[in-house]
């Protein structure tokens, strides 16, 4: 799960006139604009790549992320769960850029495959989907998971998440 290489971007997710520049380096995510948005993703957050795209099919381009944190649920989780799970794990969040502000949309728990790379694919009738490589949790070294092989699947924005297809 090493940090892939620095990963830039422009991009006018607001639509305001004027492109906000996105630049990933060693897991950290920035979205800057002059004279607007200044965003950092969180330290404990280890960003591993983004994309730029309508990701959910409704028209409105999103950030998309992969990234690793702690935990799966952050300060909101199901009313079933009785104790936070602490492990380092792999995450999926969407980001809508609404004037100068990052809103979440969509952020999921801990996947139970975690995500090696993405695109935003589109099928023949013009639906959006993404294309996901995923490993296997393996084992843990040091309190971080080892990821082993790979498995290719599509998932696509149903009403409230992501579903594998």
């Amino acid at each position: 799960m090493a940090n892939k290489p620095e990963q830039h971007a422009t991009y006018d997710l607001n639509h305001d006139g004027i492109m906000e520049s996105y630049h990933l380096t060693r897991g950290k995510l920035t979205v800057t604009q002059p004279g607007g948005i200044d965003w950092s993703s969180p330290p404990e957050w280890n960003v591993q790549s983004f994309a730029l795209d309508d990701a959910t099919g409704d028209g409105t381009p999103e950030l998309i992320m992969v990234l690793w944190k702690r935990g799966s649920f952050d300060r909101h989780k199901p009313l079933w769960y009785e104790q936070e799970e602490n492990n380092y794990s792999c995450h999926l969040f969407v980001h809508r850029l609404i004037g100068n502000k990052l809103i979440p949309r969509w952020c999921s728990s801990a996947l139970d495959r975690p995500i090696k790379s993405f695109t935003v694919e589109k099928d023949p009738s013009g639906k959006t989907f993404l294309a996901v490589e995923e490993g296997f949790y393996s084992s843990y070294c040091a309190g971080r998971p080892i990821i082993i092989g790979k498995e290719y699947s599509n998932w696509t924005w149903k009403q409230w998440g992501f579903y594998r297809i």
